[in-house]
């Protein structure tokens, strides 16, 4: 298509094109280079620029899923991973994404239009720069190992190689940010009987790690989290305790032909599990415990006064499980489960969130406190945001566009009202 993407650009902003031009130009836009994509998405801003009349984001609902997409295959593709200066082109992309994300996919609920954002003033961003006295950086790969003679290594510090040894098990760090304990097989494949070696690991705020347990289940650490696990599992059962927000990719393994079970005990419930893909959440600071299910079955239980109750439901892919405080009830829903799952991916994605749950997250990667004054706007907030820029830029795409003012100072957030 090359060049001959303006013309589509121009009947697709006023809804006149055609689906087979439209999967000609995603064919098209997904081959593209990320300087490429950036330069389309600046000047697809410029031509919504020019028309008089609104237009609907519904209508652009499928592109805006596709160039998605398309941002999300860039950091798979690990283009963040290259030298500085291409760095800079993929963060420059995310920059103009986010231009156009303003009005095509950080879509603030309440605006109209993609017209109505796009031409906001530019008294806005200088009110945005005025108020951010200090800037904090995103968070990283940050983790504290505690082994069960209660020694503590800091897995910032550790160098790459064996930095432990439990049961026979070697514990090494094999990059930064990765925590790998060697598998410990018996007899072609069976999983060891010796257990009660427990090791635990702990993410700061701003701080997030990946672990590979000695049964290959990988596991990602979220901000504020932790996860307490045996060294060596038992022949019965793989049972963990975590806090915060989890993400597992749980490893199936059988022994005399019989599956072992998987177990995750969080905040007042418990999940078991054979072999999946699944995210809880179960922040102390959040009013209920999610547990996202992405491939694969789980069954959740909930805990009361150390029993486990008879009540339990069993989530399919796509569903969540929803647990309050102190109830044995457990709620089922068909969620996004992109949304569950974004912050493992390295963005944050919000949908229909309200801004005290977007500063929760946000306090967590940034390690920021949060003092709200006054009365808020009830607007919702609905898009991407990278967790690879600092945090300036994300609280001035929420003012842009969000009915809120923040003020930055030693790493306090006030938060209050746009006058």
């Amino acid at each position: 298509m090359e060049e001959n993407y303006y013309p589509f650009l121009e009947k697709y902003a006023q809804n006149r094109h055609t689906e087979e031009e439209h999967q000609a130009f995603l064919r098209w836009f997904n081959s593209i280079s990320p300087l490429e994509a950036r330069n389309v998405m600046d000047r697809y801003q410029l031509l919504l620029k020019n028309y008089a009349d609104p237009v609907s984001p519904n209508a652009h609902a499928d592109l805006i899923r596709k160039i998605e997409g398309r941002i999300n295959k860039i950091e798979q593709e690990q283009v963040f991973d290259y030298e500085n200066d291409q760095q800079a082109s993929v963060v420059s992309l995310w920059w103009y994404f986010r231009r156009f994300a303003v009005a095509a996919v950080l879509v603030l609920i309440g605006i109209g239009s993609y017209y109505t954002v796009l031409r906001k003033s530019k008294q806005s961003k200088n009110i945005a720069s005025q108020t951010l006295a200090t800037d904090a950086a995103p968070g990283g790969n940050k983790a504290m190992l505690t082994l069960a003679d209660g020694s503590v290594i800091n897995l910032n510090e550790a160098g790459e190689g064996q930095i432990a040894s439990q049961s026979g098990i070697n514990i090494n760090k094999v990059t930064d940010g990765q925590l790998v304990y060697g598998k410990h097989l018996e007899d072609g494949g069976g999983i060891d009987n010796k257990a009660g070696i427990y090791n635990q690991i702990t993410t700061p705020k701003a701080g997030q790690y990946q672990i590979s347990l000695s049964d290959g289940t990988k596991v990602w650490l979220n901000s504020l989290s932790s996860i307490r696990f045996p060294a060596v599992f038992s022949a019965d059962e793989r049972k963990v305790e975590i806090t915060g927000e989890v993400y597992f990719e749980v490893a199936k393994v059988s022994l005399n032909k019989k599956r072992v079970p998987f177990r995750v005990v969080s905040n007042n419930q418990i999940i078991e599990v054979i072999g999946t893909h699944f995210n809880v959440n179960s922040y102390r600071d959040e009013s209920v415990v999610k547990t996202t299910l992405l491939e694969g079955s789980v069954k959740v239980s909930t805990i009361a006064n150390g029993k486990i109750s008879l009540e339990a439901v069993k989530l399919k892919p796509g569903e969540q499980s929803i647990v309050k405080p102190k109830q044995a009830a457990i709620a089922v829903e068909k969620v996004d489960t992109e949304s569950a799952v974004a912050w493992q991916k390295g963005y944050f994605k919000f949908k229909d969130t309200n801004i005290e749950e977007v500063m929760r997250q946000l306090s967590r990667w940034y390690d920021l406190d949060v003092v709200y004054i006054g009365p808020l706007p009830q607007d919702q907030f609905t898009g991407y945001v990278s967790k690879k820029v600092a945090i300036s830029s994300v609280l001035n795409i929420l003012q842009e566009g969000g009915g809120v003012r923040f003020n930055v100072k030693d790493k306090k957030v006030e938060v209050s009202a746009l006058e």
